[in-house]
């Protein structure tokens, strides 16, 4: 057996009002436990929870109470008795402790113990019984007369006794008529007794009991604890249905805080929860005209790519037309070449008759000369050699301005050949210019290209978006609408729980009453 020490002579009392209330599993392990329980015992609830009833155990305490105790326990019937408890300092505490197996289904679950103040009387008449048991002189106890064998035979001697001492004439006679009418109303009395015992068939009224709780060793005492089994059976039920309000009530208020603090949280969900739907809504709008634009933007990169397609057409057009102009220019050059070549041969054919002329003018002089020292006979030969002068003359004139032609010529033609030249770079330049703007149009058709992909890719993600942002902003009106009923029902519940908190207050007030009475 546990023996818990120190203790000490220091004893600890509770309000006569409250009671000590416990329960235990199979295991005697503690599963509940009241605050007026923690309260005496010292001991913190944590402390107790888990630990075998009997941490609160007193050495003084004799097994054979203990032995009684589980005795009934395991066979399923109460037991009642008084305890000395030791508290976790060693002082010490008496209960008038009713324990009872808690059953479910039948079967046996665990035990509850519900203790109240017992009256001092009642402590000493234990705490010597107690005292007799540990020296090992109250182990045992006579056999209770039964009401019957009582009554009769005191009946009988006092009759005898009577009569044997002649204390009135004629005693014999109401000896006998005595001894009849007391046995008569002595077995009346006997069967009223059983048939109160009968009444109260699960009381408790084990010898040991019967001498802690009462000096009548008959049945009178045992009728007495099986009166008090009783009534400790109802106090417990009403104990216990006090303590399951008080729970009802702390837990209602409990409840009614979280209820009250749900509601409110509801409330701000439902305000939350319809501020998203609207910017849902608003979301859902700007998606639509997001998706309209991004619509226009596929139409006019679509657009954009026809306009570049018909760029890159012009510009081959463009391309081919300077390729062509630069080869009437590079012809053009050709001949203006040729002209300048040309007017080079016939300047230097001028020049040849320049020379041809010089001759024929030095030859003329000379023949004229010659005709002079001819005299008459060389006279018409001279007047050949005037004109033949005349002429080298005029044809050097002709060349003269043969040459200023030639000259003018010339200089057009350079200037002719210039012109060509840069004309033929412009033409490279601009088939150059062509060719990158051919690879400008050809980026700008791809990036139009991409455009246009990302756009379509995007009208088509925006409008998925579209409809998952129309099915959300359904789904949080849903949610609103939850909200909406759940705040309802929160009202509801609320109510409900100040209805269960008042019927706790009255259900405890309704046990107060009852005890009192």
């Amino acid at each position: 057996m546990r023996k818990n020490l120190p203790v000490t002579d220091n004893e600890r009392t509770f309000n006569p009002g409250e009671r000590l209330v416990s329960t235990t599993d199979l295991k005697g392990r503690i599963t509940h436990c009241n605050d007026a329980f923690v309260a005496i015992s010292g001991f913190t609830r944590d402390e107790l929870l888990g630990q075998p009833h009997n941490i609160v155990r007193h050495p003084d305490m004799p097994p054979e109470a203990f032995e009684v105790m589980w005795e009934h326990l395991k066979a399923g019937q109460p037991w009642m008795g008084l305890v000395k408890n030791r508290a976790k300092n060693g002082d010490f505490y008496w209960v008038d402790a009713y324990v009872t197996p808690i059953t479910d289904n039948g079967e046996i679950v665990g035990y509850e113990s519900v203790r109240s103040e017992p009256s001092r009387e009642d402590v000493r008449r234990a705490d010597t019984l107690y005292r007799r048991i540990r020296q090992g002189r109250g182990g045992r106890r006579l056999p209770v007369p039964g009401p019957d064998t009582v009554g009769a035979t005191g009946v009988l001697a006092s009759g005898v006794v009577l009569a044997t001492a002649g204390v009135v004439p004629g005693a014999v006679t109401f000896g006998g008529v005595g001894l009849v009418y007391a046995l008569m109303s002595r077995m009346q009395a006997a069967r009223m007794v059983r048939a109160l015992h009968e009444q109260l068939p699960n009381a408790f009224r084990h010898p040991l009991a019967v001498a802690s709780y009462t000096n009548e060793t008959g049945w009178l005492g045992r009728l007495k604890v099986a009166i008090k089994s009783e009534q400790a059976r109802m106090v417990t039920v009403l104990t216990r249905i006090e303590d399951a309000s008080r729970r009802v009530n702390h837990q209602s208020g409990v409840g009614l805080d979280h209820s009250t603090q749900a509601k409110d949280e509801i409330a701000r969900q439902q305000t939350e929860t319809e501020q998203v739907a609207a910017a849902m809504h608003e979301m859902s709008t700007t998606i639509s005209e997001v998706s309209r634009h991004v619509q226009r933007t596929a139409d006019k990169s679509g657009r954009s790519a026809e306009l570049v397609d018909a760029g890159r057409e012009l510009s081959a057009r463009t391309r081919e037309s300077i390729v062509d102009l630069q080869g009437t220019v590079n012809a053009i050059g050709d001949a203006v070449e040729g002209v300048s070549r040309q007017t080079g041969e016939i300047a230097e054919a001028a020049g040849l008759i320049d020379q041809i002329a010089d001759q024929t003018n030095l030859l003329a002089l000379n023949a004229a000369i010659e005709a002079a020292r001819a005299g008459e006979h060389g006279r018409g030969f001279a007047v050949v050699a005037e004109e033949v002068r005349h002429l080298a003359r005029r044809t050097q004139d002709s060349t003269r301005d043969i040459h200023q032609i030639i000259a003018g010529l010339t200089e057009q033609a350079q200037a002719s050949v210039a012109v060509a030249q840069r004309g033929r770079e412009a033409a490279t330049a601009g088939v150059e210019r062509v060719h990158e703007s051919e690879e400008m149009l050809d980026g700008i058709a791809e990036a139009v290209d991409s455009i246009r992909d990302m756009a379509t890719s995007m009208a088509a993600a925006v409008e998925q978006q579209a409809t998952v942002s129309g099915q959300v902003d359904q789904q949080v009106q849903n949610i609103s609408s939850l909200a909406g009923s759940s705040l309802d029902l929160s009202a509801t519940a609320n109510h409900k729980i100040h209805e269960l908190e008042r019927i706790a207050v009255e259900l405890h007030e309704l046990v107060s009453r009852f005890k009192r009475n």
